[in-house]
């Protein structure tokens, strides 16, 4: 088959270094999400981005630079099966392209200042589009699996003190409120006595669930390996 040839206009600086770090869906995370859309110099650079401040929203056209491989079906941080990949959004793609529709803060240079990011820092940037409302809005179309995945929430509760850090209590109620079943990319486990195991950075959460309520037992540093 033909190849193309594709060079990135700019790339993302962002608070994300790691891939855990971003969040899964940017609407259902409580945090903000800034970031910049960095262009790259170029004699056209500054003519290209000639009246992007009239517009709220971006569409961000990237490249998963740090993805290799791809798989026919794939297993979705929200599903407990495998599902065909072009019915996800993973980034383990046949050509690793992202989209993502983003706020614009304000364009300072060459530089994009976005809200709403979920991007890596220093993913390529491929391309910037205008959100238009009357034509990119569907919100009465079915979003599949996905819908069905929505109506399960589970309630969460604390047994042990809570962190002072309120985005790591957020993330973990999050986290556990959405599916606390053992999946890899939820960093969900259970372990030989069947307590159920979270991974958030060096931290390990333990809980067990009560019926629809997922219990926070304790948090402590993972052991060396």
């Amino acid at each position: 088959m033909e190849q193309f040839v594709l060079r990135p206009i700019g790339e993302i600086v962002s608070p994300y270094i790691k891939p855990y770090h971003a969040p899964r869906q940017v609407d259902a995370d409580d945090r903000q999400h800034p970031a910049i859309v960095r262009l790259y110099a170029h004699p056209t650079a500054h003519q290209m981005l000639h009246d992007v401040d009239g517009f709220d929203r971006l569409w961000l056209i990237s490249w998963f630079h740090r993805v290799s491989g791809w798989k026919p079906k794939v297993l979705p941080p929200r599903s407990r099966i495998k599902r065909g990949v072009l019915a996800t959004r993973s980034p383990h793609r046949p050509n690793p392209i992202g989209i993502s529709a983003v706020a614009v803060v304000e364009i300072r240079g060459l530089d994009i200042h976005i809200d709403g990011c979920d991007l890596l820092y220093g993913t390529p940037v491929l391309d910037v589009k205008p959100y238009l409302p009357c034509a990119d809005a569907f919100p009465d179309a079915r979003a599949g699996w996905v819908d069905a995945i929505n109506q399960i929430h589970f309630d969460v509760s604390w047994q042990c003190p809570q962190p002072n850090d309120p985005w790591l209590v957020a993330h973990i109620e999050r986290t556990l409120a959405a599916d606390p079943f053992p999946h890899p990319y939820r960093r969900i486990r259970v372990d030989e006595g069947g307590t159920g195991v979270l991974a958030v950075e060096h931290l390990r959460v333990t809980f067990h669930l009560d019926n629809a309520t997922v219990v926070v037992t304790a948090i402590h540093a993972a052991e060396p390996t």
